[in-house]
């Protein structure tokens, strides 16, 4: 049998065989071009070294080898890279010991002493990059030049300016005496006094100049006489030191503007004024520069300038710490770091330590306190009427002398007497049911009382979680400004690339300005909740506070158990037991049930007073004692045989019934029986209001639940899309609505998230109100009652009791 070979199968070898031979040439090719590529030595030159510098060096190994590595090879060794501790003569040293060294091919230096040592040259056998120079208000550049013009030397010149700076600060907060910190050699080796001199020649402010030695502590006495500081570029603080100056600073309320880029205000300087240009686009301009060396390009032909424009980035947090008094029309032009929720404050309060200072020094409830003590006061004089009556009196008397002298003794010219009488009720219908309504009024008043303090404690709860809202929207607010301002250079970059038009540079100038309106509102509104708890408090309206943080799974919140109640509502068949429950301890408990009680009793009495008045006489005791002490003139003697004594006594009983008052004890009477009846309508309107509130508050409590639930998937969903989508819009994929409405949607999701546990608590707080009982008024034995007599409810409604 013969054997035929398909086509199609060895179309298929011939493939393999041409695709395999294809493979080899490309892996010859490519290895003799990675063969061909010619190899360079780098060799670093800093100032100092450090742990904060190896990182950085780290970075520029990397951009430098990722953009020159198809040119060349780049090759770094840890021998090359050398530091001049600072010192002139070791700087020297180790620059010609690059030159020296024939495995050295170009040089990378940096740090002010590099580049002073080096800028005094005129000859470099080598190609040396120059970076971090010396600030351009104290060098001579003619106007003009790109570039250095000497061969193999260029170097980075980026737009700093110590008198644009202090220009910019003088505008933002006018100090008195700034303090200038600058590197010690700096001040040495450049005339940088005669230039501060001229600067500050025409102002009415002043300065002091702080030189420091990159290698000693920061001299923190030297900062005694001034009320803001200037860290020029220049000074190398490592991240300790500098955390170190800027707590010496912050805690002297000194303002503190810098110059040496974003991560001295992450440190916690209150503002810098630097490049935008970023590091790693630094980092990305030197790697360009070591390509067109590697290429062929001289030195001295590169471009020197970087173009960056310079842009304020200033800490909300130190801002609060030092109470920067900063104009709300500043924020539109500034980069916003730092937590603003971290507010500086006196007194941080929790939600007990607020309970329990409003109950002992609110005013108003110090005010209805008051009410009591009238009551028992009341009560008191209700008492007296059954208390004796003692009453003294003293007369003295003078009469015509004609009329005394025919008066036979009765009356003589001159007379002095007096007398003392006392009075005792024995019994009163009238007094006894005055006392009886002043008791229960008494009571009621209390009861009164009661309902304020509880009235009291859920405006204070309410008023602490309206702060805790007030700095939740703020933070929202802070948030959405740096999203703004950071989609806002993205289409600036968009447009400088083409991607989009001025339309959306436009477009995000206007969401700015409306995101900083936003933050300044809601600065406003965060300052009137903190005067309102104030005020609640009793505090000086302007008194620092802050508070705590609420939360359903830690803190008090979690401490008294607030998630069973979570647990219990999210349970449909729990519910209704709930509600049941808590409207028959809503009836139990609320004051304003049993004042409503008292005054109702009270009514009763006074209509059985009227009643009763009508066959209940008032029965009293009296008696009087007087004496004469002194008869004179005419008249004074009694005729012979009648003198009488000249002290004698009178008592008598007294017994009074009322027959007809014009009719008044019954239509009194019908008028209390009508007052009656009217707290009876009030009372049931109270017990049928109680019951809906506690339904409404449960079907709020329900939605609530839903919100925490709900919020926070919608919170995570519309982060990871305002993610995408703003990727999407740096890479002009999607138009600037979808952006803008992709953060509209993740901040109104965080709005709602954040807030959607607050809004349940405060439902809770004001279930407890209704319901007469705050846990966080009660000890633990008296919660855990409760929740038993919950419990035994529940089981009853199970078998069907109480129903």
């Amino acid at each position: 049998m013969k054997n035929y070979h398909c086509p199609t199968h060895q179309l298929q070898n011939f493939m393999r065989y041409y695709f395999l031979i294809l493979i080899c040439v490309l892996l010859s090719w490519q290895s003799g071009f990675a063969q061909q590529r010619p190899a360079y030595t780098i060799g670093i030159l800093s100032d100092i070294y450090s742990p904060d510098m190896e990182i950085l060096r780290k970075q520029l190994r990397e951009k430098i080898i990722a953009v020159v590595g198809q040119e060349a090879v780049i090759r770094f060794d840890e021998r090359f890279i050398l530091s001049g501790q600072p010192d002139l003569k070791k700087v020297e040293e180790n620059y010609n010991s690059y030159l020296q060294n024939p495995e050295i091919d170009i040089i990378l230096a940096f740090g002010p002493f590099n580049n002073y040592f080096l800028m005094q040259k005129k000859v470099f056998p080598k190609p040396v990059v120059l970076f971090g120079t010396i600030n351009q208000d104290f060098i001579d550049l003619p106007e003009g030049q790109v570039t250095s013009g000497i061969n193999n030397l260029t170097y980075l010149i980026t737009p700093e300016s110590i008198i644009e700076d202090l220009n910019t600060f003088a505008g933002i907060y006018p100090y008195k005496n700034i303090g200038i910190i600058i590197n010690e050699f700096i001040v040495d080796r450049f005339p940088v006094k005669a230039v501060l001199d001229r600067v500050f020649s025409d102002k009415a402010t002043t300065y002091t100049l702080i030189p420091i030695d990159d290698l000693k502590p920061f001299p923190v006495e030297k900062l005694g006489k001034i009320d803001a500081v200037y860290l020029t570029s220049g000074v190398y603080l490592n991240s300790g030191e500098l955390k170190k100056l800027v707590a010496a600073c912050n805690s002297r309320k000194i303002v503190s503007f810098s110059a040496i880029g974003k991560h001295s205000v992450d440190s916690g300087v209150l503002l810098t004024h630097s490049s935008s240009y970023r590091i790693e686009h630094f980092f990305r301009r030197i790697a360009l520069t070591i390509e067109d060396i590697v290429t062929g390009k001289n030195a001295r032909d590169i471009p020197i300038m970087i173009d960056a424009t310079k842009k304020l980035t200033f800490n909300v947090e130190t801002a609060q710490q030092i109470d920067f008094p900063i104009r709300f029309s500043q924020l539109l032009s500034m980069e916003l770091v730092g937590d603003s929720r971290n507010f500086p404050a006196d007194k941080r309060y929790s939600l007990p330590e607020i309970i329990v200072q409003v109950l002992k020094e609110n005013y108003a409830l110090q005010a209805e306190k008051k009410n009591i003590a009238l009551a028992r006061k009341d009560l008191q004089i209700a008492k007296s009427n059954y208390l004796p009556n003692l009453s003294a009196s003293a007369q003295a008397a003078y009469i015509d002398p004609e009329l005394a002298e025919v008066s036979n003794g009765a009356n003589p010219e001159f007379a002095t007497s007096g007398d003392i009488a006392i009075e005792q009720l024995l019994f009163s219908e009238e007094s006894s049911a005055n006392i009886t309504i002043r008791k229960l009024l008494r009571q009621a008043t209390e009861q009164d009382f009661t309902t304020a303090e509880l009235d009291t404690v859920l405006d204070g709860s309410i008023t602490y979680f309206n702060v805790l809202i007030s700095k939740n929207n703020f933070s929202i607010a802070d948030e959405n400004l740096r999203l703004t301002r950071n989609n806002f250079e993205i289409a600036e970059q968009n447009y400088a690339a083409g991607q989009s038009g001025k339309a959306d540079v436009l477009r995000w100038k206007s969401e700015l300005a409306q995101a900083t309106q936003n933050l300044v509102s809601a600065k406003l509104t965060l300052q009137q909740s903190f005067s309102a708890l104030n005020e609640v408090l009793t505090n000086p309206i302007d008194f620092k506070i802050d508070v705590e943080e609420a939360s359903l799974e830690e803190g008090v919140f979690q401490k008294y158990k607030y998630q069973n109640v979570y647990e219990i509502i999210d349970n449909p068949i729990q519910r209704k037991k709930l509600i049941r429950f808590l409207v028959q301890e809503a009836k139990n408990n609320a004051p304003e049930l049993k004042a409503l009680e008292y005054n109702i009793r009270a009514a009763e009495r006074t209509s059985s007073l009227y009643l009763r008045s009508r066959y209940l006489p008032t029965i009293a005791l009296a008696g009087q004692y007087n004496y004469t002490f002194s008869r004179e003139g005419e008249g004074s003697h009694y005729p012979t045989g009648s003198t009488p004594p000249d002290g004698y006594y009178t008592a008598g009983l007294s017994i009074s019934l009322p027959i007809f008052q014009r009719n008044q004890l019954n239509l009194n009477r019908r008028k209390s029986m009508i007052q009656e009846q009217q707290l009876e309508i009030r009372k049931e309107s109270v017990e049928l209001a109680l019951e809906r509130n506690v339904h409404d508050i449960i079907l709020s409590l329900t939605n609530q639940i839903s919100n925490i639930q709900i919020s926070k998937i919608s919170a995570e969903a519309s982060k990871e899309s305002l993610e995408l989508v703003r990727i999407s819009y740096s890479n002009g994929a999607v138009s600037i609505t979808s952006l803008i409405d992709a953060q509209q949607a993740y901040i109104q999701a965080q709005q709602l998230q954040t807030n959607a546990t607050y809004n349940y608590l405060i439902n809770i707080l004001q279930l407890e109100r209704i319901i007469g009982y705050f846990f966080m008024l009660h000890n633990e034995n008296e919660n855990h009652q409760f929740e038993q007599r919950f419990m035994q409810y529940g089981m009853n409604q199970d078998f069907g009791i109480n129903e």
